[in-house]
């Protein structure tokens, strides 16, 4: 290259002289190459397989348009990627995102492009490209673009829906050969001679070629060759359902359903300062900057509804909840609602002489690892890769307790456990399941794609393995949840247009369905995101809690119509809270200790937990405000876990508590509360219900 930035003779080198193109034995470690993104396997078979714009003749009237760009809709929604379409300044993944199933979760490889292959947008990515294949771009069986205005969807290689398909003939007579030259272009080659031999046979009953082709096509998007970079040696096995043996038990079904505000929650206007000794109230506007000429971003008392404390070590008899989360203020005056104050991530107690030394593990004040230790709780890696709501499952299912958990709207870390050890999660969108290929060209095409995901060897990439692994679960789970999930119905009218609700309203739907699953204890994973409030704080939050707050009413009535509210308890958290002092564009910065809420029917609640602070100043007397009215957590979230996991079945005191909280131990006992703190006893019978 000519030396200068940006010089095309030195990025075509470095292209062409790297190891991936000059050595092929490179291929053949296990450890090599990675997961396509879902968006590059999109455009590698619109390249490949020639997409041209072509619009089919129309028998009633002529073209109107003759060329069409590629155009395709709300594609990012779908697959999870989209052009120009990044879901935040964190783009569509994280580096250091492990997979929480298949060879690298033991690795402890990274596969950052794996985090958005959840399961629907699995399905919705094969849809969308077996569409393609079938029907053309079009809107058929879930396909990437709208309907044109014309035609019906037909897969007889007419293509009568679409703006364009594709028009790339494979070379040779045969099908040996035809395949071969569909292996080069979509898999680099890499297509296993036991898989080309699978698909040939599967797709020569097909009545003619272009149908035989289609039916190729369709069958390779589906291998981990074409969905990842890998080679894959298959050991001539099945693959076998991950099912994980658990004894009968007569313990009543439960559930929790950890609720995630992702961004960092500004949670000093969720709870604030009402009646309180020493002028609490009147320090708090001041350090959210209230002054002779602007109110700040503070919640003022008439914006507060109050709740007594009920704690008297409390630095205020009353507290307030922010104006727009009024299900809130019910749920704590019936007892059934607890907030812990001034709670975060914290490893052992802290406060400013040293915090330092003690931090640098969960990189603080980051949204990243502080959102991924919040979920894992296990800064010290006892259990690498697992979180807090998988190494419960692991623990209940250990001891025979049949657990479930699901993810709603994407893969989540909090639900991963030790492999091998609890079934791996559901994951979910607001919608539920899409259906999956529901006009498959050939009358057994899933037990082939089953085929062409067997088992593989030791030896086999890890990244096709992690592919073909949560292909078949996702199989299984799909098969066995679609069919009780079109057997529930909702009592409640849930919210219109709120992803929220929709996502609470299709808990509650699952839930219905355990007895079915022959499940004991549920964990779902929910999160609503925007709480990132570095501008305009006071507007955004009315905005979310309002969406909230309505989630919260339709969720707790439809448990109580379905007398499932005496079993299942919500928890809240946010990867940390927000600094008090507010900066020059109305909003608040990165902080870290916040407050947080729980509650159920069987919560023993109206009490403000925790430590609330009494001053923020930095030179308050308890040592625990930095800069910017940041405050040092001086309650842990092992706090509120502790006594949640007793009460879901893990044993206090005991190597089972240990492995669900590594951290708890750190702890004085005055900083974490039991199953006694947290909850009352209400004697639930088998079922369930109260008995």
């Amino acid at each position: 290259g000519s030396g200068k930035y940006g010089s095309l003779e030195a990025v075509a080198a470095a292209i062409f002289l790297d190891i991936e193109a000059t050595d092929s034995a490179v291929a053949k470690d296990p450890s090599f190459g990675s997961m396509k993104e879902p968006i590059l396997t999109v455009t590698n078979m619109l390249r490949s397989m020639e997409y041209q714009t072509h619009i089919p003749a129309l028998a009633h009237g002529p073209q109107l348009q003759s060329t069409y760009p590629v155009e395709t809709w709300e594609i990012a929604e779908k697959i999870g990627q989209g052009p120009y379409d990044f879901p935040s300044v964190f783009s569509f993944f994280l580096p250091e995102y492990v997979p929480s199933s298949g060879p690298n979760l033991p690795a402890r490889l990274v596969s950052p492009e794996t985090m958005v292959s959840t399961a629907p947008n699995v399905v919705n990515l094969l849809n969308g490209l077996l569409s393609l294949i079938k029907y053309g771009l079009s809107d058929c069986g879930g396909g990437f673009a709208k309907w044109p205005g014309y035609g019906s969807c037909e897969d007889n290689g007419l293509f009568e829906r679409s703006i364009g398909h594709l028009f790339y003939e494979p070379t040779g007579t045969t099908l040996d050969e035809k395949i071969d030259d569909l292996a080069l272009l979509l898999t680099a080659g890499r297509l296993s001679n036991v898989n080309r031999d699978t698909i040939v046979a599967a797709c020569s009953s097909e009545t003619d070629q272009e149908s035989q082709v289609r039916c190729m096509q369709q069958l390779i998007i589906s291998t981990g060759e074409f969905q990842t970079t890998n080679v894959v040696t298959q050991n001539g096995e099945d693959r076998a359902s991950a099912e994980i043996p658990v004894a009968e038990s007569s313990e009543p079904y439960k559930a929790i359903i950890y609720y995630y505000l992702g961004g960092g929650l500004d949670s000093y206007n969720l709870l604030a300062p009402h009646t309180c000794t020493n002028d609490l109230y009147e320090k708090y506007r001041t350090a959210r900057g209230k002054s002779s000429n602007s109110e700040g971003v503070g919640l003022p008392l008439s914006r507060q509804l109050e709740v007594s404390a009920n704690n008297p070590l409390q630095p205020c008899s009353s507290f307030g909840i922010h104006e727009n989360m009024p299900v809130l203020q019910e749920l704590y005056n019936e007892g059934k609602l607890n907030f812990i104050a001034n709670a975060g991530l914290v490893s052992k107690p802290l406060n400013v002489n040293t915090y330092k030394d003690e931090t640098w593990r969960s990189m603080l004040f980051s949204h990243n690892m502080m959102n991924l230790e919040t979920k894992r709780e296990d800064l010290f890696d006892e259990f690498g890769g697992t979180g807090v709501g998988g190494r419960l499952a692991d623990v209940l299912t250990q001891k025979g307790i049949s657990t479930n958990q699901f993810s709603v709207d994407g893969q989540s870390v909090f639900l991963t456990g030790v492999a091998g050890q609890s079934p791996s999660q559901y994951i979910l969108n607001s919608r539920g399941l899409d259906a999956f290929n529901e006009a498959p060209s050939i009358e057994n095409m899933e037990t082939v794609m089953r085929s062409l995901n067997s088992a593989t060897t030791a030896e086999s990439g890890f990244h096709a393995e992690t592919w073909s692994s949560k292909l078949v679960d996702l199989f299984d789970k799909q098969a066995l949840l679609e069919a009780e999930l079109t057997n529930t119905s909702a009592k409640t009218t849930f919210p219109d247009m709120s992803s929220t609700a929709d996502e609470f309203k299709l808990i509650t739907k699952i839930m219905q369905t355990a007895e079915a699953r022959g499940s004991k204890r549920d964990i779902f994973y929910v999160d609503t995101g925007g709480f990132d409030t570095h501008s305009d704080v006071d507007t955004r939050l009315i905005n979310r809690f309002t969406s909230i707050n309505d989630a919260f009413v339709a969720f707790v009535a439809e448990l109580k119509a379905l007398h499932l509210w005496e079993q299942t308890v919500l928890v809240q958290f946010s990867e940390f809270g927000r600094t008090l002092n507010p900066n020059s564009g109305g909003g608040t910065d990165h902080g870290w200790g916040g407050h947080h809420f729980m509650f159920g029917g069987a919560v023993d609640g109206g009490k403000v937990l925790g430590q609330y602070p009494n001053n923020f100043e930095r030179d308050d007397e308890a040592e625990i405000m930095l800069s910017r009215g940041r405050s040092i957590p001086t309650t842990p979230w092992d706090a509120m876990w502790l006594g949640v996991a007793e009460w879901f079945g893990a044993t206090p005191n005991s190597l089972e508590m240990d492995k669900v909280l590594p951290l708890h131990k750190n702890f004085p006992t005055d900083k974490l509360y039991g199953k006694d703190d947290l909850f009352i006893e209400l004697g639930l019978n088998e079922g369930g219900s109260m008995s």
